[in-house]
Parts: C-alpha cells; structure tokens; sequence
C-alpha cells in the first residue's frame, strides 16, 4: 500500500530512497533549498550532548529496529550504531582520540557551528545524495518488479510545508539508517565481487538486499554483485558522510 505523506517515516533503506525521490519531487532545487533550511534551523541551535525530542525519538525506533535486522549480517559499524541507541555517547574525547581514532567530528561537535554549514550546502548535498541512490533505484526498477512506497501525493508540498520541522525531524532520523543500509550493501556487493559469481557472499547478496527492504525474485538471470556495484559508484564516501553527519549525533545519540 502507498503512503501519502512523507511525514510517515520509511522502515528500510528501500523505502528510504523512495522518501528521498518522493522529497526531490517535480521541482529538486526548490524543495532541497526548502527541506535544507528546515534541517539547518533544526540542527543548528542544538548543543553537544544527548538530549530527547518525542518526535525524533518515534523515528529513531524505526531506524533502530532497521539496523537490528541489518545486525546479523555482521558489521562493526552497525553495531557502533546500535550501542547509541541504547547508550550515551562518550563525547569526552582526548586529542590522541580525536586525532588519530576513526571518530567523525559531528560524533562530538555541532559542525554546522564548527565548520559555519549554511543551508545552501545542505541542500547541494541533498542532491548529491538523491542522485547517487537514484542511479541504484533505476538499477532495481530495470531489473526487478518495483511498486514505490510514496505516491505521487507524497511530496513536499502537500506533506511539510504547514510544519518543515516536522520532514526534517523524519531526515535527521532516518539518515543513519540510510548511511548504514547504503554502506552495508556497498560492502556486500564489493565481497561478492571479489569471490567470484558461485561464492556465498554472492548468495548473501541476495539476503542483504532482502534485508533491505528488495524483496522478491529479479525479472531476469541472476543478482550480479558487478551490476549492483555499477549502480552504486556514485554512493561515494562524501555522500555517506553527508548522510552521518545529518543524524546530529552530536547531540541525540
């Protein structure tokens, strides 16, 4: 069944790409510029340090029972993920940890303060997002019977523009599910790749994308782990750390 509002909040990565393409809608530059500056006032006021918002937390337990099920495939970084669910984040961080630990800097700084981030970037990221998942969605559609999550009534619009906060609390909560479901199929594909066509994580393959929310048998031949990195290229580091940053873990985790 299709949903009409973007204000309902995607359970998978499936379905999050979907949310991203239903937001880019007939009109991307005007609806990125305004989701942007709905995340901006959102983010930008917000201190280091864990703190509750009602509507935000009702998000986050839809990312999080996500990345339970993406659990068993067995990555580190999902893993990281989950603990901040459940546990504060340390934020009292040393300059040997800073400087030579593989923490991000919006793990413990507001980089929207720090690094002066105006809505104008947001928004130019979100395109870059948008269209890097675009790419693997056209993939998907090409090669498996496709039914959208968001219909054509689902947009920016209709959806957020009586309460912006309101889609950019439904962004900043989904996007770790976003950066770890995007990720996860990355390393999935790459593992295949590597092992050759007959190999187990060519078959595990097909239950990451399972997982996922890509159900169901492709229209033709089999899942090729080459064609799904081809699709993926342009899911870049840059537009994983987009992704990260948006979260605000600096100060809901």
């Amino acid at each position: 069944m299709e949903l009409h509002s973007l204000i309902a909040a995607p359970r998978n990565l499936k379905e999050g790409i979907d949310w991203l393409v239903a937001l880019k809608g007939d009109d991307a530059e005007n609806n990125f510029k305004a989701m942007a500056t709905a995340v901006h006032k959102f983010l930008a006021d917000k201190p280091v340090g864990k703190m509750e918002l009602r509507d935000l937390e009702d998000v986050k337990s839809v990312s999080k029972e996500f990345l339970m099920q993406l659990e068993v495939h067995h990555h580190p970084y999902v893993k990281d993920l989950l603990t901040r669910y459940n546990v504060a984040m340390d934020r009292n961080l040393g300059f040997f940890d800073r400087a030579f630990k593989d923490i991000a800097i919006s793990d413990y700084e507001n980089v929207l303060q720090t690094q002066s981030i105006e809505p104008e970037t947001i928004a130019e990221n979100l395109g870059k997002v948008v269209h890097s998942t675009e790419k693997f969605l056209d993939y998907i559609k090409r090669t498996r019977r496709y039914n959208r999550t968001y219909s054509l009534q689902a947009t920016w619009a209709s959806s957020c523009t009586h309460d912006p906060e309101v889609c950019a609390v439904v962004l900043v909560g989904i996007a770790p599910m976003l950066y770890a479901g995007l990720r996860c199929l990355i390393d999935a594909a790459a593992d295949a790749f590597m092992e050759g066509p007959a190999s187990i994580q060519e078959h595990s393959l097909i239950s990451v994308l399972e997982t996922l929310g890509y159900e169901g048998q492709p229209k033709r031949g089999k899942v090729r782990s080459s064609d799904i990195r081809s699709a993926l290229s342009d899911v870049n580091k840059d537009v994983l750390n987009v992704l990260y940053d948006l979260a605000g873990f600096w100060a809901f985790y």
